[in-house]
């Protein structure tokens, strides 16, 4: 179906057109000028500001991601580390993105907490087949983790000089970019000194300008990742930042939003992070000419695919970049380091990736939030299959659990959930650790009881664990709360009957797993 936008705010490059129309054809962009491009049978489309579709530069992904996102107006993925069973199962959906395939760590380094197990580089003799297989997987770029921890206080193993040096030869000799994963100001140094492409994200620490002239004269780019400090809850705050953006809130499914909901109650540090050196450091190497790219480290904590990409832009604007430039870094930007000729920008022949939003985002950024509709290769973006979707929620979860038990391995003191059993070993319900405290939960994740102290939160179940199944509980899927009983409950999905007498159910209640239902006791 050939598309013709009319009297439309038309943005490319972060500038506005003095064309006003602009016609799609055959998925791709076919005309731009006046009124008089529209031809019979096409669908007319009026108003609002029409952008090139936007591009994360830096996710990790997950089953669905690339739908997910293009429902927030994120038409291109960038892949930073996935594992080649998810890429392969992603491509099959028909989704396009690009991606890494598995980055390059020493033994034991940054991400195998997550991911292991996975294939290590050891010393530079390893470098030319690491590359020749990541190749091989379908790779359209190398990513490389160098951080030894220091950036947050820990000491894990990275990759030697030597090394760093081989993989971005071998790389270079495919013609493939190299991404570098680093955390300090000295770490961006040493990966820019032996010929990485990009930094992985803005350093923690405040670069100095002699640091930001030497990073600006080796024409590399930053993924500038500020929405990481969106994995924690403001000082004072009992949800996540995400939760509190009423139109990316309304566009998000339900069972996303309760990995959210779930997120904001797990242990956090008293304090959220203060991301204003990254900031600083982001705003310093944009004066200084490198580009910065718009990336969101999406699946982190606090962080879903599309929605977070539209907090990136506001974090990129709070730290001192314009609108138009905010706009750059997520469209032609990203297209233009990583060889992206064919989309990222509103001209002719380019992909019809697009993204219609009311308001003007050049005046206001969070106009890209207002969106009204996303085309991929001109087609409207829809949402993923239940299925997808489901695989990509328990994907995200299993994923938690490997880090937090690796975590517990290595720190046995780590704060983690805790089993409340009866003496006969009924299981009462768990006790979760938070920012100020513990929280009891039931079995099936559901507040008991406000914060406390460990052993107060393990009194409270054994109290009220499983007295609190026969109270009247306040239940919703996708429509509004009301009164339910749960028949039976188990740890991943409960059996309950609603108190609407009116309401259609079995007699016997139903079943919900716990992606599908919130529960409350009020």
């Amino acid at each position: 179906m050939a598309i013709t936008f009319l009297h439309t705010r038309l943005i490319d490059r972060g500038t506005l057109l003095a064309a006003d129309c602009l016609r799609v054809a055959d998925g791709r962009i076919t005309a731009i000028g006046g009124p008089d491009l529209a031809q019979p049978g096409d669908e007319l489309v009026h108003g609002g500001s029409l952008l090139p579709g936007l591009i994360d530069a830096h996710v990790h992904l997950v089953p669905g991601a690339t739908r997910l996102a293009a429902m927030y107006g994120v038409t291109t993925l960038i892949d930073q580390f996935s594992q080649p069973d998810l890429i392969a199962a992603e491509r099959a959906t028909g989704a396009d993105f690009r991606t890494s395939s598995i980055g390059a760590t020493a033994p034991g380094g940054h991400p195998t907490l997550a991911y292991a197990p996975f294939p290590y580089v050891s010393s530079p003799a390893d470098a030319k087949q690491f590359v020749a297989d990541r190749i091989a997987e379908g790779a359209d770029h190398l990513k490389l983790i160098y951080d030894d921890g220091s950036g947050a206080a820990m000491n894990i193993p990275t990759l030697d000089d030597p090394t760093i040096q081989a993989l971005t030869e071998a790389a270079h000799t495919h013609n493939l970019k190299v991404v570098a994963h680093v955390s300090t100001a000295a770490g961006a140094l040493k990966v820019v000194e032996y010929g990485a492409d990009v930094l992985a994200h803005a350093p923690s620490d405040l670069l100095t300008p002699a640091q930001v002239e030497a990073i600006a004269a080796a024409h590399v780019a930053v993924i500038a990742t500020l929405d990481i400090v969106d994995g924690f809850t403001p000082s004072g705050g009992e949800e996540l930042p995400l939760l509190g953006e009423a139109e990316l809130v309304a566009r998000m499914p339900a069972r996303w939003r309760r990995v959210l909901d779930k997120q904001s109650r797990r242990w956090m540090p008293p304090e959220a992070p203060d991301n204003a050196i990254a900031r600083a450091n982001t705003l310093a190497l944009h004066r200084a000419g490198v580009p910065v790219l718009a990336g969101t480290d999406a699946p982190n904590p606090g962080l879903v695919f599309g929605a977070s990409l539209q907090r990136e832009l506001r974090h990129l604007v709070q730290a001192g970049l314009i609108p138009a430039e905010a706009i750059v870094a997520a469209t032609a930007g990203p297209a233009e380091v990583f060889g992206l000729a064919d989309r990222g920008r509103l001209v002719v022949g380019a992909r019809a990736d697009l993204l219609l939003v009311d308001g003007d985002p050049l005046a206001d950024i969070t106009a890209t939030q207002q969106i009204r509709r996303t085309w991929v290769a001109g087609q409207v973006a829809v949402p993923a299959s239940d299925e997808i979707e489901l695989a990509g929620i328990h994907f995200i979860g299993e994923t938690t659990d490997r880090i937090i038990t690796a975590l517990k391995d290595v720190w046995p003191g780590f704060p983690a959930r805790e089993d409340v059993h009866r003496e006969d070993g009924e299981l009462l319900g768990r006790v979760v650790p938070v920012t100020c405290g513990w929280l009891p939960t039931t079995v099936f994740g559901a507040a008991l009881g406000p914060v406390t102290d460990h052993d107060t939160a393990v009194e409270t179940l054994v109290d009220k664990g499983l007295a609190s199944l026969g109270e009247i509980w306040w239940a919703r899927t996708d429509a509004d709360w009301q009164e339910a009983t749960i028949i039976e409950a188990q740890t991943d999905r409960v059996r309950l009957r609603w108190n609407d007498p009116m309401r259609d159910q079995p007699p016997a209640g139903q079943w919900y797993p716990l992606t599908d239902v919130d529960l409350e006791l009020r």
